[in-house]
C-alpha cells in the first residue's frame, strides 16, 4: 500500500500551510512525527493530519469507532450509506481511535502531544476520514507530534483494546487492581463494595446572584444533616450492608459547589465539626469507609480563600489578561455563583497542599473523590506570576492525584480521560449516555465499551450517570451496567434542579424514615448483586461480541460471560 499524509496548518491570522511529516515504519508500526520545530514558526491555530490508511467507502467491509466526548463516550460507525457529516470533538478523552474488521485494519494512537488533540470524524460524498487534529492556539508546542499507525489486519475494536491495555501496562504505569489491592487495603475495601454518595445540600442553580458574599449568598437546601446520616448507616447496617464507601457531597460551607476552593469546615446548617467527626468514626467503626468531594479547579469570590491572582488567566478580546471563567458553566453560573477557572498549578501549590491534610483530620479514609479531574481539559494559563501549558496544567491534575491518594488511601474522579489513570483508583461513571444513537449525531451507530475492555480489572468504575441507581430504573440501565462490568454507585439526591438531571430522574431521599427505608432496600440490592459479582473486578474484561440485534455477551478473563438481551430485557451469567 502507497502510505500518504497530509499534514495542514492554519496559522492565527488564518493562513493554510502544508507540513511534511517525517514517516517510519517499523513492522506493522507505521509513525508520523511533526517536529516541533515546524510549529515555532509561524504560530499555528491547528494542525489537521490525514492519511490514507484511516480512509473507507461506503460499502466497504468494517467499521470504525472513536472517541467522541464525556457525554458519549465511544463510538461505533459502519461504513454503509451515511448522510455527509463531520464530527469533531475536544479533547479526545481517550487517544486512541480505529479502522476495524478488514485487511486494512489499523489502531490509531496519537502519542505526542496528545494533550492538545482530537480526533476529526467525517463522511463525504461516501467517503469516511478518520484523522488526528490538534488545538494550539496560536501557541509553541510542547513537543513533537506523533502519531502511531499500527497496523492490525482483520482486528476487532476489542483485538485493539487489548493491544492499548498491553502498552498502557507496559509503558503507561498502570497495575492491574489485584495487585494494587495488596498495597492497600483502602482499595481493597473499595473494590469490595458499593460506592454510596448522599448529596447533603445546595444552592440554587441557575444561580440567581453571580456574585455572592455572605450578605447575599443564595438559601440553601438542605436534604442530609449529620443526625440523617446516622439514620442512613444505621438502617443499612441494620438490612445486612456489609460494606460500602459513604463519599458526602456538598458537606463543605455553602453545600454542593457552593464555597470553592473552601474545603471546610462542614457547614453549620449540618452541624458541628465534631458531629461530623463523631459520625466518620462510626461508620468505620460499622466497617463503612467514608470519603467527601472537594474541587480543585473552580473557585467562588465567597470563598474565604478566594484569590483573584490565582485564577487562570486568558487573553480577552483586547489582548488583555483576564480570569477565565469556565466556558462550560458561563451561561447559568454554578451554584456558587460565577465559575471562575482556578489554576491548575496554583490549586495544586497553594491550596491543596495546605487545605487537603485539614481535610483528612475529619477522618476521612478512602478512595477521595475529587471533581472533574478526568473529565474536563486542563486549562492553559498565561498568568506571568504561574503560566502553565496545557501539558503542564495536566501533570499538576497528575500531582494532585497522587497527593490525594497517598494522603487519603485512594483517589477516584469522573469521566473517560485516561492520562492518569496509573494514578487512579476509580470513575464515578466514565460517560453520560448509555444509548448512542443516529439521532445524537449520524455516525454513532453505537457505544461500546473500549474504555472498559481496556481498564476493567484496572480503575473501578460505573458505566455511565445513567447507570446510577440503577435498581430504581428501568431494566435497560441495569443490562448496561452488567455488559460493562460495573460497580454499583447508589446515590441520595443525584437530581439537584431541573436542567441537573443527568443521572435521571429517579432517585434516593432521605427527608424521612420511610423514604431512608425505601431508599437502603434499593441500596441493598445492588450491594446483595454485588457480593455475587464483585470477584469480577479483578479480572479483565477480554471479549465483547455482538450476538445478535441488541444481544451482547461480555467475556472476562476468569471466564465469566454475561449476556445481556436488550429484545426481552434478560440476562444470564455463565460462571467457568
Amino acid at each position: 500500500m502507497d502510505v500518504q499524509f497530509l499534514a495542514t496548518a492554519v496559522t492565527r491570522e488564518g493562513k493554510v500551510v502544508q507540513l511534511t511529516p517525517v514517516v517510519s515504519e517499523h513492522g506493522g508500526l507505521i509513525t508520523a512525527v511533526i517536529p516541533r520545530a515546524q510549529l515555532t514558526v509561524p504560530r499555528f491555530e491547528t494542525l489537521l493530519l490525514e492519511s490514507n490508511l484511516t480512509t473507507a467507502k461506503a460499502g466497504d467491509e468494517g467499521y470504525m469507532f472513536f472517541p467522541t466526548n464525556f457525554y458519549y463516550g465511544y463510538a461505533l460507525c459502519r461504513f454503509d450509506q451515511k448522510p455527509d457529516t463531520l464530527f469533531k470533538t475536544w479533547p479526545a478523552g481517550m487517544p486512541v481511535a480505529g479502522i476495524c474488521g478488514n485487511r486494512k485494519a489499523v489502531m490509531v494512537h496519537i502519542q505526542g502531544e496528545d494533550f492538545d488533540s482530537r480526533f476529526q470524524v467525517s463522511c463525504k460524498h461516501g467517503v469516511y476520514s478518520l484523522s488526528a487534529h490538534f488545538k494550539f492556539d496560536g501557541d509553541i508546542p510542547d513537543e513533537d507530534v506523533k502519531v502511531v499507525y499500527q497496523m492490525m489486519p482483520d482486528a476487532t475494536y476489542v483485538d485493539m483494546a487489548r493491544a492499548y491495555r498491553q502498552y498502557q501496562l507496559t509503558y503507561g504505569g498502570c497495575v492491574p487492581l489485584r495487585e494494587k489491592v495488596l498495597e492497600r487495603e483502602t482499595l481493597r475495601q473499595a473494590a469490595e463494595g458499593l460506592e454510596l454518595r448522599i448529596r447533603m445540600g445546595w444552592k440554587p442553580i441557575p444561580t440567581p446572584v453571580r456574585h455572592q458574599n455572605l450578605k447575599n449568598e443564595p438559601p440553601m437546601k438542605v436534604t442530609c444533616d449529620v443526625a440523617t446520616l446516622h439514620k442512613i448507616v444505621d438502617e443499612m447496617y441494620r438490612k445486612g450492608i456489609k460494606k460500602a464507601e459513604i463519599c458526602l457531597v456538598g458537606w463543605g460551607p455553602g453545600g454542593h459547589d457552593g464555597r470553592f476552593p473552601q474545603q471546610y469546615p462542614l457547614d453549620e446548617r449540618y452541624g458541628t465539626d465534631a458531629e461530623l467527626r463523631q459520625f466518620i468514626a462510626k461508620a468505620q467503626r460499622m466497617g463503612y469507609q467514608v470519603v467527601c468531594h472537594t474541587v480543585s479547579c473552580g473557585a467562588y469570590e465567597i470563598a474565604d480563600n478566594f484569590d483573584r491572582d490565582l485564577l487562570t488567566k486568558k487573553r480577552d478580546e483586547n489582548g488583555d489578561l483576564a480570569p477565565y471563567i469556565r466556558e462550560h458553566y458561563k451561561k447559568d453560573g454554578l451554584n456558587g455563583g460565577e465559575p471562575y477557572s482556578l489554576c491548575a498549578k496554583t490549586a495544586f501549590e497553594h491550596y491543596m497542599v495546605k487545605d487537603m491534610p485539614v481535610v483528612r483530620s475529619y477522618g476521612f479514609s478512602g478512595l477521595h473523590y475529587n471533581d472533574e479531574l478526568t473529565a474536563i481539559i486542563p486549562e492553559k494559563c498565561y498568568d506571568p506570576n504561574h503560566p502553565c501549558s496545557r501539558k503542564e496544567a495536566r501533570a499538576y491534575f497528575r500531582k494532585q492525584a497522587h497527593y490525594l491518594k497517598m494522603l487519603f488511601g485512594g483517589i477516584q474522579s469522573e469521566g473517560y480521560m485516561d492520562f492518569m489513570n496509573d494514578e487512579l483508583d476509580a470513575i464515578l461513571y466514565v460517560g453520560v449516555q448509555s444509548r448512542l444513537t443516529h439521532e445524537m449525531n449520524p455516525l454513532f451507530d453505537e457505544g461500546i465499551p473500549f474504555w472498559q475492555l481496556v481498564y476493567h480489572g484496572i480503575v473501578l468504575s460505573n458505566p455511565t450517570s445513567q447507570t446510577v441507581n440503577y435498581p430504581i430504573k428501568e431494566e435497560y440501565q441495569h443490562l448496561k451496567f452488567l455488559e460493562y462490568g460495573g460497580r454499583p454507585l447508589m446515590y441520595f439526591y443525584s437530581k439537584f434542579g431541573e436542567d441537573r438531571n443527568w443521572m435521571g430522574d429517579d432517585d434516593l431521599h432521605c427527608e424521612d424514615d420511610a423514604a431512608i427505608a425505601r431508599s437502603v432496600e434499593a441500596i441493598k440490592r445492588a450491594y446483595d448483586e454485588y457480593e455475587e459479582l464483585k470477584d469480577l473486578q479483578y479480572a479483565f474484561m477480554e471479549n465483547h461480541e455482538k450476538l445478535a440485534d441488541n444481544i451482547y455477551r461480555t467475556t472476562f478473563s476468569d471466564g465469566t460471560t454475561i449476556t445481556v438481551n436488550y429484545n426481552d430485557l434478560r440476562y444470564e451469567i455463565r460462571r467457568p
